[in-house]
């Protein structure tokens, strides 16, 4: 007997895609549990059907997967395409060539992998990752490859395997990790939601409605909703990017993971086609229409809402958030009704998605081949053809070769650095100073590690941190006539393109970039910490209109990317600090 279409589905998907789409354009703070909803609607409409056509002996695995991979290739191809296109335009190599490495990942459904590996915060992410949203389709489509092979290894179990392996899923997700994004990028993490649509499916098709079950499922309604309300408190305290941001809820993540499961396994076991939820879609004009497209919608937003933070700000007021909704909206109609519904498999199809897979895949990797560089930027020393694509990351991370003990020769005087990228930026700029030749300059990245020999030798210790944080074992091996100061913190803007694209303009290297507030909180709780013992670097270029440059005067980026120094910024701040060789060494601000 052919199954009624479930109309109600369409109307949680679109509930789903809209909060998703909050997310991304950071005005729906806990709207990432759309992504939960939408691997449990998966999993119930896939599985069943997998297992059905297997008992029939019917399934055939690699039609299966060509299936898949033409509802979901040709949209990504496109989309990934367009993408490159505009990042050859007016992309930085560092981020052009992550764009193109994201292009590989995400046609190969490779992407939630590259972003476990590359990605430290999931939660700091999203803003500027062209494709990073595309994680999501890495997981379902490695949960179509696994799940059939396991279920054909055990055909007369499928049943028992599916309800161990969701259990096996789920109990490893409780448990605590080292990287917590692994959670949400990695396919065992995740199957236990797809895999427990199955369960339901196969479990229960002749539970009807109940009224227990609709009420339930209001509750669960509003829990799930309320949870995208949930606001994030900013606390000053991540020293590199400003601000952590700790997310204020009533229940661990976890727990609403969880409940946004439950409340999409109550919704499947409404009856599947007399019930609210299918009298509602039916009559929905816009969400349900949105459920129905949520596989355009969801590719097109993210680039979208990426593009604009790179070129233009780094937050989307509510006029700029409506007009490239509206934009996501159109394009979603187009590719749905001319794409998504009128696609087939077919011969010539299937030449023309190789075709546009190879030229694609062929354009992101000469991209990655060349690091991204496709053309000079003097204001970034970069020659296309002639630049190494790393030398700017070499260049913060030089300091690594420091991380040695101190010599004998007593007429130099001994530097510690310790601390993360930032504090390996000051080491740059010391080298770079007029007093590089009368020190002896040693790193390490905490002081945890740090061999107490090269404390009690050094005159003095630079560190990037907070002055609590210095152990007290370090204050009592230090030798008494050295001292420990605060390295402070710095920023010239979130990224570079959103001035790079005036570089055809007149006034280009004139132009100066707003410190936020949460920097100057930073940085004055770190000087009021260490009081004179602290390197005030966001002082040093800042302006009474509180601006700071991006460009030194030889028209240089002093960063590469917001935040860590390129070689022509570090020669800056050098320049901006008068280094005088006393015991210790002291320096002041060139006025």
């Amino acid at each position: 007997m052919e199954k009624k279409y479930r109309h109600d589905l369409d109307l949680l998907k679109g509930l789903a895609i809209i909060a998703v789409v909050l997310y991304h354009a950071g005005w729906c703070k806990s709207g990432y549990l759309g992504v939960d909803l939408f691997l449990v609607l998966n999993g119930y409409l896939v599985v069943p059907k997998v297992m059905n056509e297997i008992e029939e002996g019917r399934f055939r695995y690699f039609s299966f997967l060509e299936k898949k991979i033409f509802r979901l290739l040709p949209l990504v191809l496109l989309v990934s395409g367009l993408s490159l296109a505009i990042g050859y335009w007016g992309m930085l190599p560092n981020d052009f060539r992550f764009l193109s490495e994201e292009t590989v990942a995400a046609s190969t459904f490779m992407n939630n992998v590259l972003q476990a590996i590359t990605t430290q915060n999931y939660w700091a992410a999203i803003y500027q990752k062209v494709l990073m949203h595309t994680w999501f389709l890495g997981v379902l489509f490695q949960f179509y490859v696994v799940f059939p092979l396991l279920m054909l290894l055990v055909r007369r179990q499928m049943k028992v395997m599916l309800i161990v392996l969701t259990l096996l899923s789920l109990l490893l997700y409780l448990l605590p990790v080292d990287n917590i994004g692994n959670k949400y990028y990695l396919l065992p993490y995740r199957f236990f939601e797809i895999s427990i649509g199955g369960v339901v499916a196969i479990r229960t098709t002749k539970v009807s409605t109940s009224l227990k079950y609709i009420s339930l499922c209001g509750l669960l309604f509003m829990i799930f909703f309320g949870a995208f309300m949930i606001g994030e408190r900013a606390m000053p305290y991540n020293l590199t990017g400003g601000t952590n941001t700790i997310r204020e809820s009533f229940l661990p993540r976890e727990v609403l993971v969880l409940l946004t499961v439950l409340f999409a396994i109550l919704s499947c076991l409404q009856n599947r086609t007399e019930n609210k939820w299918s009298d509602l879609a039916c009559h929905s004009k816009v969400i349900a229409p949105l459920g129905r497209m949520s596989l355009s919608v969801f590719l097109w937003h993210q680039p979208l809402f990426a593009f604009y933070r790179y070129f233009f700000a780094d937050e989307l007021s509510a006029d700029v958030l409506i007009c490239l909704i509206v934009v996501v909206f159109l394009l979603s109609v187009f590719t749905y009704y001319f794409i998504e519904k009128r696609i087939t498999i077919s011969k010539v199809s299937r030449l023309y998605l190789i075709l546009s897979f190879v030229i694609v895949n062929a354009f992101a990797l000469w991209i990655y081949q060349k690091g991204g560089i496709v053309r000079d930027i003097p204001e970034l020393d970069i020659r296309e053809g002639e630049t190494d694509p790393m030398f700017l990351e070499q260049y913060t991370d030089r300091i690594y070769q420091y991380d040695h003990e101190f010599s004998q020769d007593n007429s130099r005087k001994k530097i510690l650095v310790i601390g993360n990228s930032f504090a390996r930026d000051f080491a740059n700029i010391l080298l770079e100073s007029s007093v590089a030749d009368s020190i002896q300059l040693s790193y390490h990245y905490d002081f945890e590690s740090c061999p107490l020999n090269r404390i009690h030798q050094c005159d003095r210790i630079y560190f990037f941190g907070w002055k609590h944080e210095v152990p007290e074992m370090v204050w009592q091996k230090l030798s008494p006539h050295a001292e420990i100061w605060g390295i402070g913190t710095k920023n010239h803007g979130t990224g570079n393109g959103i001035f790079y694209k005036y570089r055809h303009q007149k006034n280009y290297y004139a132009q100066r970039t707003v410190i936020k507030d949460e920097y100057h909180h930073v940085n004055r709780l770190l000087r009021d910490e260490w009081q004179s013992h602290y390197v005030d670097l966001l002082s040093l270029t800042l302006q009474p209109d509180n601006t700071v440059p991006v460009f030194t005067p030889d028209h240089h980026f002093i960063t590469y990317d917001g935040r860590h120094l390129t070689p022509a910024g570090a020669r800056y701040y050098a320049s901006l600090m008068h280094f005088v060789m006393m015991v210790p060494i002291s320096f002041s601000i060139v006025s």
